[in-house]
């Protein structure tokens, strides 16, 4: 049996033609006829009219597995950090001039407009995953690729594209992954090219920052320099904050995972912690690896999950969303150290 490996083409640098994605599929005799505005126009208007049923079944199927997936990683088991709620079906005028651009670029992609135009506008269909730090996204693009080469899978990764170790010249930086999702077509089974973005909520901000909207290509103005100079400074900075939000999501996760579950020698995090009695708190917001509650006298403490886990009387991985809602009133033993404030609860609140 093949490698379900063999069918993900290499990842292509951040400069490949953007005709590099259909490289997997036979390619026909090539011909010096030139589509014209009439022909695209036409085209277009002909494949939303087939394929618009089958785009939208696509994307949902996508966004079902990216919720799957995301929520598998390890980043996802706290669903705050990873965001797969954003989809989009190219419009029609977006796709017309996606394929004015292709055919500069790939003029022997020409015959495919009338034959196969979705072969030279592959990423109609889109999807988004914003993560929160540069590790969420590792771990979320790592998953993806895992799961479209299990065996258990139906799903085809195409193609990978890696803008985050070479960005692009304007300084944007994501992953660009295309799948083909198998569907049930109507003219019977079918797959549709899907393309995921994955990249920081940073990274997505920066385009909304620098209007990359109005100066990609294809778009109403023609970046100058100063516009380009800026825009590369800007996704500098932010990367470089990306990477402090990674330092600190780390330490967090030592704080909340780690000596905790040490309690029995009143040590967190290596430290002795000094016993502050036992008050009752309420909870202030939850997660899946930690909720916060706050006293009567507004001081703000954690509750981690081992300790939920210890009253659950349970070894396997848990979220404290499932256990702990906003408001519940909770009976705690309160330590602290110099790291900080933790609240252990002393039992569940009961639940009808």
């Amino acid at each position: 049996m093949t490698d379900r490996n063999d069918r993900t083409t290499p990842a292509a640098p951040a400069h490949s033609p953007a005709g590099a994605t259909r490289q997997t599929r036979p390619r026909t005799a090539e011909t010096s006829v030139v589509p014209t505005e009439r022909d695209i126009a036409r085209a277009v208007e002909d494949l939303y009219a087939r394929r618009m049923p089958d785009w939208e079944q696509a994307r949902k199927r996508a966004q079902g597995v990216l919720t799957r997936v995301a929520r598998a990683t390890t980043a996802g088991g706290d669903a705050s950090r990873l965001d797969v709620s954003q989809s989009r079906i190219k419009d029609r005028l977006r796709a017309a001039d996606k394929m004015r651009r292709v055919l500069r670029d790939e003029p022997e992609l020409a015959p495919f407009v009338r034959s196969d135009p979705e072969r030279v506008v592959p990423d109609v269909v889109g999807l988004k995953v914003l993560c929160k730090t540069p590790r969420d996204l590792a771990d979320v693009v790592e998953a993806l690729r895992e799961y479209c080469a299990s065996a258990d899978s139906d799903v085809d990764l195409i193609q990978v594209r890696d803008y985050v170790s070479a960005p692009k010249e304007s300084g944007y930086r994501a992953f660009h992954l295309l799948m083909r999702v198998p569907i049930d077509g109507t003219d019977g089974p079918d797959a549709v090219s899907v393309e995921v973005q994955v990249k920081t909520r940073l990274q997505d901000a920066w385009s909304e920052l620098t209007h990359e909207d109005m100066y990609k290509p294809g778009g109403a103005l023609k970046p100058d320099r100063f516009h380009t100079s800026v825009a590369r400074a800007m996704a500098g900075l932010l990367s470089e904050v990306d990477m402090l939000a990674d330092e600190l999501a780390t330490e967090l996760d030592a704080r909340t995972e780690g000596g905790e579950e040490r309690r029995e020698a009143v040590v967190i995090d290596g430290e002795a912690a000094t016993h502050r009695g036992r008050r009752t708190v309420t909870v202030r917001t939850t997660g899946a690896r930690f909720a916060l509650a706050v006293d009567a006298e507004g001081r703000q403490g954690l509750i981690p999950a081992p300790r939920i886990k210890e009253l659950l009387g349970s070894d396997a991985r848990i979220d404290v969303d499932d256990h702990l809602d906003v408001g519940d009133e909770l009976t705690v033993d309160v330590e602290e150290n110099s790291k900080g404030l933790y609240y252990y609860p002393v039992e569940l609140p009961a639940r009808d």
